[in-house]
């Protein structure tokens, strides 16, 4: 989890309780906090970036401890507008803005919106790869913005901590900051850029902001921001995020139109967005007895308004409330722990049985270790771009947080790449192997769940053959007789696979992975792999 620390001389501003108190506050709340003579430390968990704030952590405290917080959820327009051009659509698509005035950076104002810009893009934003924020001085603009790609041997600006013009191509290759987020951009002589209606450069998105308009003290009073990437939702969150904070600083806050090759659009926005509820599923859940009547004064604790529609209405900086199992759980930090009392006598005690399924899985596994095969465990999400190169068609999630988590994987050999590209540089051989769940299309497009084990081999020597041995050896520990046909998936080697068959049926396949493959993610070595569907095999053979 990540860990921020907010000046005390700052949070006195925000704050509209004695500092002493809250400490005990933010234990109530959740969150683990280390009060000093100076700093306040806070752990922050990976869904709450709005807590990534001074100001976040001080409104959540303050609403928590009965204060209510007073604005408005409409914002004047700035009539500044930024065009996005076709150009780079294909770098890094998505953008933000807002426009702060009379805001106050001073008593660590100014390190507390530094903090956060680089908490909030290094998690929330991987990196910068998702999000990237550029803070400018206002009064240096010049009329409307443009947001557009130009070649990087051409683009040539003053970065930020330099006194003369560079190009492009010497930030990525040769400057700290192009060394490090060069990677966030694909390959291609295109880099984006964003300049006023002057020509002026404002920044090389997501790279470094250009001196001058990009230098920003604790005396600037007007600001522009733009959020960058490459989902459209998490840009979007951020800008709103970045809105509510400067709101609670007694800043104004402008919108700025943003318009795209699809379309305009106004950022940010503070309109509460509805999330459906059922106050029996909540009570029975958290095994309370609040009448709907009352529900909406127990949330409202965590700044959540609760309408007679089955519905209640979230702040846009609160990301992480997306169904009413969230909402659950803020309705158990609203009660407080204290709230609930154990009942041991109401404990009913059940007596059960092991899986079928789930104990031969267990059984393959047992004998994956017995081959000599290190386990390991992937996620069920995956990253979509990898997926493509195993399946045509897979099932993704439609509120993803990150796009390398947003597709549900159809094989484990998918994940067993990624930990191995991970450790590249460990001795070899390295032999691996995983059981678990995968999420294939029927042919009817419904999604079917079945039990998987999948293996892969980097090595030198690994080859077809390698491959070839370990699944003949697990299939005669099992007792399957099998028969074995030629194999054609792409992400093999033409004429080094095959597929595995018990009964008629395709169970499994094997065999030496493609170069393609391989230099995609820059493996020295071969590798063999195979996956065998142990839900079909279980099926065949009970």
């Amino acid at each position: 989890m990540p860990t921020v620390t907010f000046p005390l001389s700052y949070l006195r501003r925000l704050a509209h309780m004695p500092l002493a108190e809250i400490e005990a506050q933010a234990f109530n709340y959740g969150l683990e906090v280390s009060l000093g003579e100076l700093d306040l430390d806070v752990e922050v968990t990976a869904e709450r970036p709005d807590l990534l704030a001074a100001e976040g952590f001080m409104r959540a405290m303050n609403i928590y401890s009965g204060q209510p917080r007073l604005v408005s959820d409409t914002l004047a327009d700035s009539g500044y507008r930024v065009t996005v051009e076709p150009a780079v659509l294909g770098l890094r698509p998505y953008l933000a803005a807002l426009v702060v005035r009379q805001a106050h950076l001073q008593d660590g104002g100014l390190e507390v919106l530094m903090q956060f810009q680089e908490k909030v893009t290094q998690t929330f934003g991987r990196q910068r790869k998702k999000i990237a924020i550029g803070i400018y001085d206002l009064d240096g603009l010049t009329g409307h913005l443009t947001y557009t790609a130009r070649p990087k041997t051409d683009l040539t600006f003053v970065p930020l901590g330099e006194t003369a013009p560079i190009t492009a191509a010497d930030i990525l290759d040769h400057h700290p900051a192009g060394q490090l987020y060069g990677s966030t951009l694909p390959a291609g002589e295109m880099v984006p850029v964003l300049h006023d209606a002057e020509g002026q450069i404002l920044s090389m998105p997501p790279i470094i902001n250009a001196a001058g308009v990009g230098e920003i003290s604790a005396t600037t009073r007007h600001l522009f921001i733009d959020i960058t990437g490459i989902l459209p939702q998490t840009v979007q969150e951020t800008a709103n995020l970045l809105a509510h904070n400067f709101l609670d600083t007694g800043a104004e806050v402008q919108t700025v139109t943003v318009t795209t090759p699809t379309g305009t659009h106004i950022t940010p926005s503070l309109a509460r967005r509805a999330v459906p509820f059922s106050a029996r599923f909540l009570n029975e859940i958290m095994g309370s007895a609040i009448p709907k009547a009352k529900l909406g004064q127990v949330l409202a604790r965590m700044d959540l308004t609760v309408s007679g529609t089955h519905e209640v209405y979230v702040p846009t900086y609160r990301t992480d409330l997306l169904s009413q199992v969230d909402l659950a759980g803020d309705l158990m930090v609203a009660l407080g722990l204290d709230h609930f009392q154990a009942e041991p006598l109401s404990v009913k005690f059940h007596l059960g049985q092991a899986d079928d399924l789930r104990q031969f899985v267990f059984r393959v596994g047992d004998l994956s270790q017995r081959l000599g095969l290190m386990e390991v465990k992937g996620h069920v999400l995956t990253d979509p771009t990898l997926l493509d190169w195993f399946a045509d068609q897979y099932l993704q999630t439609s509120n993803a947080k990150s796009r390398t988590y947003s597709a549900t994987r159809t094989t484990l050999q998918v994940g067993l790449l990624e930990v191995l590209s991970r450790n590249i540089q460990a001795p070899k051989p390295i032999n691996l192997y995983e059981t678990g769940e995968v999420l294939r299309l029927t042919a009817a497009g419904e999604g079917a769940e079945s039990q998987a084990w999948g293996f892969a081999s980097l090595d030198a020597r690994a080859s077809f053959s390698t491959a070839k041995a370990y699944i003949q050896t697990l299939l005669r520990a099992l007792g399957i007789t099998y028969t074995l046909t030629a194999g054609h998936q792409p992400y093999y080697i033409p004429g080094r696979s095959a597929q595995v068959q018990v009964e008629g049926e395709t169970i499994g396949e094997f065999g030496e992975i493609h170069p393609r493959l391989l230099n995609r993610f820059s493996f020295p070595e071969p590798i063999a792999m195979g996956e065998l569907n142990l839900s079909q095999i279980y099926r065949l053979t009970p």
